[in-house]
Order: structure tokens, then sequence, then C-alpha cells
């Protein structure tokens, strides 16, 4: 009689222990890990698709948003750079320190610029003959670097340039992170009782 009882003592604590080992690895994998950085976007509006120019600032007044021509979608930015005037259009992000970023857009015009303020690289085109281009560069923040303004504009006198699909793409880009939620409390299936 006493070896059946210590035998079932040990099965309801295996059974016990293997509940509870269950609830806890269900609860783990409700609630997962924190999200690692992963690379996305960091501009707002960059194709222009809202229709207007915000968070975009260009000097002047010379920029505006338009139906076409267009690289993708229903809009594009306009600007038109006059004798006194580039028409730069910029926007600032928050950026981390230390990091390397892709900056690219699509423009179309003669003499366009793309690049980042305060020192950082710019790449051109002398001329699209019509059409969209590509243009694209890297650049690696400062070790104390916060924020960062991308921008583009043209050439003194060379009339209106169009942009369109204006792109920050780096690690740890600014996105609603979902608040993990317990999906129930796991109840025990079963609890250990002590046998005399």
């Amino acid at each position: 009689m006493r070896r059946s009882t210590s035998r079932q003592r040990r099965a309801a604590l295996a059974a016990g222990t293997a509940s509870a080992v269950a609830a806890a690895t269900l609860v783990g994998v409700t609630l997962g890990l924190a999200p690692t950085a992963s690379a996305g976007e960091f501009l707002v509006n960059g194709g222009f698709e809202s229709g207007s120019l915000g968070p975009w600032n260009c000097t002047g007044s010379t920029g505006s948003v338009v139906t076409g021509p267009v690289h993708s979608g229903g809009y594009a930015l306009a600007a038109a750079a006059t004798a006194t005037d580039t028409a730069q259009c910029g926007q600032t992000v928050t950026v981390a320190p230390s990091t390397t970023y892709t900056l690219s857009a699509y423009v179309n015009g003669a003499y366009v610029y793309l690049g980042v303020d305060g020192g950082g690289p710019s790449t051109w085109t002398p001329g699209t003959g019509g059409a969209y281009q590509k243009l694209s560069l890297s650049f690696t923040t400062g070790a104390n670097q916060t924020s960062a303004t991308v921008y583009t504009h043209g050439w003194y006198g060379q009339g209106t340039y169009y942009a369109d699909d204006i792109s920050l793409d780096g690690p740890g880009a600014p996105s609603p992170t979902p608040t993990p939620t317990p999906t129930g409390t796991p109840t025990p299936t079963g609890s250990p009782t002590a046998t005399p």
C-alpha cells in the first residue's frame, strides 16, 4: 500500500509541475519578448500622398504638392527654383547616434539635389530628361547626434523640379509598438496534495 501511495504522490507532483511549466510557457509565449530594432521608414509623407506638404518645409514658399508628374501614387512635390532661391524642401527626424541610414528619392528636373543638412553627404543629377530618376546615398550619424534634416533642392534659375517617394531607411524606425497583453490567467489543471 505504501508503494502505491508514494507512486500516487510522485505522479500528482509530476502532473502539477508539468501544468505549472506549461502555464509559464504559455504566458511567456503570449507576452513574447521585447521587439528588436529593425530597418524601417523614418520620414512622414515622403510620397506626399496626404495631398499636403506637412511636415516638409520649403524655403520661400517655393514648394507645393501636385498631381503630376508623379513617380507613384497620386501626388508629388513640385518646387520652383528662382534666381535667388534653390527651392529647398526638408524634414527633420529623430535618429540614433552612430547609426547608418539610407536616403533615397525619385526626382525629375534639372540640377536636383538630395542630401543631409549639417555637413552631411549629398548627391545630384544634372538632368533627368523629363523622367523620374532615383538618387540615393548613405550616411552615418555622429556619436551624439539625435536628429537629422534631409532635403531636396533645385538650382538657381533652373525652374521647377519634382520629387516623390523620398525615403529615409534605417534601424529602429518609429512605429506603433503593440503592447503585449496576456490572453488570460492560466488555471492549474491539478495540484499535488500530500497523502499521509
